[in-house]
């Protein structure tokens, strides 16, 4: 057993030092010249063990939900754009290891026939990378959740009360009630500095309204609730035009932008709602329904009507209940059917034996082409 596991360490060591070697590369194709830190090579090497087990996790899913959708595996992963949100992570300093601070969220892109990754910002990532950034840096952060029967008091500045502060207790500890708001409350070195900011239920119930759907928000409504806090408070964080980079910049507008802007290309994998993950919903939150990956399988056509059908084989697959123009009947026929109706001209027919030659050549390309997923789904990655 020991020896078995020294072997995967070692093979889980060489592809994550070919996924960050990977990384490397494509960045400075299509970017420039990098060069990762030591640091930043573990952070690169935590990227790649999160995002193994993610693909990993997804593709046993699909599998036991028999989805006859393309594998999710590393050889079906957009690997250039990876590359370049992985690098803007890394260079922040998130941390795929640590809980709540990089989620890895895959959707199938319909232009380019891959899955994308999106490397989505945790609130505890969130929070890090805002209090490294910020002009003041904060000596602490204070998030919390107000219950029902919580006692909460508001102090703030003013010409009687210098510091900017509150009052808070938690008089039922194991029965809270429901949660009637939050806060955070920003400590600098310099206590008059200090700032506290609210938010209500409102805010919090309007961002589940603009949810789609409910799926994260239903299961973990404390969670969502947590998120919209940790959100409203570190936007209160003044940035340092001296630290801000590409990667902030990136990450900020990939954190924030309306999903709607990508949903005209893309389906969104269903991704079953786990602890700590659930701040997904809200950056999907302008999203219109998750629409199906398309089936490898190709549909039931209708039958065409009578003047639209044509005498040729038509562009693109066709399926055995594809209608064409009989030459002998003069009428409209499935191919499944032709055969079968003894004209004594199926052998010599042209538009027949062209259609059923190519409905031939698909089943054999469609069986080479699971054969070869079959073959991906159990490789490891390929950098």
């Amino acid at each position: 057993m020991a020896k078995e596991n020294t072997q995967l360490e070692k093979s889980e060591e060489t592809y994550s030092q070919r996924f960050t070697a990977m990384v490397v590369r494509e960045f400075g194709s299509q970017v420039g010249t990098l060069e990762l830190s030591p640091y930043q090579q573990v952070l690169a090497k935590h990227l790649f063990i999160g995002i193994d087990k993610a693909l990993r996790d997804q593709e046993a899913k699909r599998v036991k939900d028999g989805r006859d959708t393309t594998p999710i595996v590393w050889a079906n992963v957009d690997m250039q754009k990876l590359a370049i949100d992985a690098v803007h992570r890394i260079e922040l300093g998130l941390d795929a290891l640590i809980p709540n601070h990089i989620h890895v969220v895959p959707y199938w892109d319909k232009k380019l026939s891959k899955y994308a990754l999106d490397l989505a910002i945790g609130y505890v990532g969130k929070d890090y990378y805002k209090r490294e950034m910020a002009i003041d840096p904060p000596v602490n952060v204070i998030y919390e959740l107000v219950h029902e029967t919580d006692t909460f008091k508001p102090l703030m500045k003013s010409a009687a009360n210098e510091i900017e502060s509150y009052e808070f207790a938690v008089n039922n500890a194991f029965q809270r009630g429901p949660v009637i708001g939050g806060f955070g409350y920003i400590m600098y070195e310099d206590p008059t500095k200090n700032k506290l900011v609210l938010v209500s239920k409102d805010s919090m119930n309007k961002s589940k309204g603009l949810a789609k759907t409910n799926t994260f928000w239903a299961a973990y409504e404390e969670n969502m609730q947590m998120v919209v806090v940790v959100r409203r408070v570190t936007a209160e964080l003044k940035v340092d035009p001296r630290k801000v980079n590409a990667s902030y910049m990136a990450v900020e507008y990939d954190d924030n932008r309306a999903e709607i802007e990508r949903s005209a290309n893309q389906d969104v994998i269903d991704i079953e709602a786990e602890t700590g993950e659930s701040e997904q919903e809200e950056q999907r939150a302008a999203a219109p329904e998750k629409e199906k990956q398309p089936e490898k399988k190709e549909q039931t056509q209708e039958p065409k009507k009578e003047e639209e059908a044509k005498d040729q084989v038509p562009e693109g697959p066709i399926s055995e209940n594809d209608w064409f123009r009989c030459e002998k009947s003069h009428h409209n026929v499935k191919i499944a059917n032709c055969e079968t109706n003894k004209c004594g001209r199926f052998r010599t027919c042209k538009i027949a034996q062209g259609r059923i030659g190519k409905l031939i050549a698909q089943d054999k390309a469609a069986s080479e082409e699971e054969e070869t997923e079959q073959q991906a789904a159990t490789a490891g990655p390929d950098f």
